[in-house]
């Protein structure tokens, strides 16, 4: 295939049959002009077989994904919103969410509200600083990076720190996504984390089905008015877990650790114009008023820190 070979070729071959490198793929970063996303940044990294876009000014989060040219990622009706359109109360967080290929929850909530805390927190919704793209030649690899902070803190209050790198090279099919979580403050904080992981058509539909779950899980049905959501605890065994989703044509896939994220939610909505298949590494059990009331979050010492790695993979079937 001519993927394979050009995964093949040597920095010398690249450069030689391409001047400019972008020509083939690289990072372009833009400003986004209109309606509720006007003034936001992106960063697109385009790896001639993958391409994804990076939302600095929301946590560093991925909006569009496409793999071989095929859109796999759920955009909301909401569409790309700046945060200064985030509610925070109660479910508020819904009316400037535009889902997309990650999005964030945490890092002090998730779940439904609860008392003074909106759903899934407000980590989605705080822009990224020291933000920066390198695109470079490491031996005979292309390497492509973007990375950015995100600061959760309040006066007399958290100072949490998420520190998240995403890399990838040119030719590939795979992108690496990697968080350090880090507490700068001097009091012990409760950490709670989704990576809410959005999938829709042409990706999801009814011919498709979901991999690495139980198979009473892997079904996916088609868009029906007014369909409710449907959530699902899901228990996993050994330290390494793949899920992902295929369609006959292509497949998406995420792969994770379960050291630091241990379990796993499956969220189906299949409502017309809601269609969307989520699938959600995380590092706590409860959400809502049970993470509170159960104190099931996970301990940050004052200074230490916690590592998160999760990578995306996609394949022609």
């Amino acid at each position: 295939m001519l993927k394979e070979q050009l995964k093949k070729m040597t920095k010398k071959e690249i450069l030689e049959y391409a001047g400019s490198v972008e020509q083939l793929g690289g990072i372009r970063e833009y400003t986004l002009m209109g309606g509720k996303a006007n003034g936001m940044r992106a960063l697109e990294i385009n790896t001639g077989v993958i391409r994804f876009t990076v939302l600095p000014d929301r946590c560093m989060d991925i909006i569009n994904c496409e793999a071989y040219g095929t859109p796999v990622a759920w955009v909301s009706k909401c569409g790309i919103c700046a945060p200064a359109y985030f509610e925070p109360e109660g479910a508020g967080w819904l009316r400037n969410w535009p889902g997309g290929l990650v999005t964030t929850c945490g890092l002090s909530h998730v779940g439904g509200a609860y008392k003074e805390y909106g759903v899934h927190g407000r980590i989605a919704n705080l822009p990224a600083q020291k933000v920066s793209a390198d695109a470079f030649f490491n031996g005979d690899d292309y390497i492509m990076m973007v990375s950015g902070e995100v600061r959760q803190s309040c006066a007399f209050g958290e100072n949490i720190v998420l520190r998240r790198t995403i890399t990838t090279k040119l030719f590939d099919d795979k992108f690496m996504l990697s968080d350090t979580i880090i507490n700068e403050g001097a009091r012990e904080e409760n950490i709670a984390m989704i990576y809410h992981c959005n999938f829709g058509f042409p990706l999801v539909s009814e011919n498709s089905k979901i991999i690495g779950l139980p198979e009473e899980h892997e079904n996916i049905e088609p868009p029906t008015p007014f369909a409710d959501e449907n959530v699902y605890d899901i228990d996993f065994e050994g330290d390494m877990k793949t899920v992902g989703i295929e369609n006959g044509q292509i497949g998406a896939y995420i792969t994770y650790k379960r050291d630091t994220l241990p379990e796993f939610l499956l969220w189906k909505k299949f409502a017309s114009s809601d269609y969307v298949v989520g699938l959600e590494p995380r590092n706590v059990r409860f959400g809502g008023a049970d993470l509170h009331e159960k104190d099931a979050f996970v301990k940050l010492a004052p200074y230490s820190e916690i590592k998160t790695a999760l990578c995306f993979s996609f394949k022609e079937l």
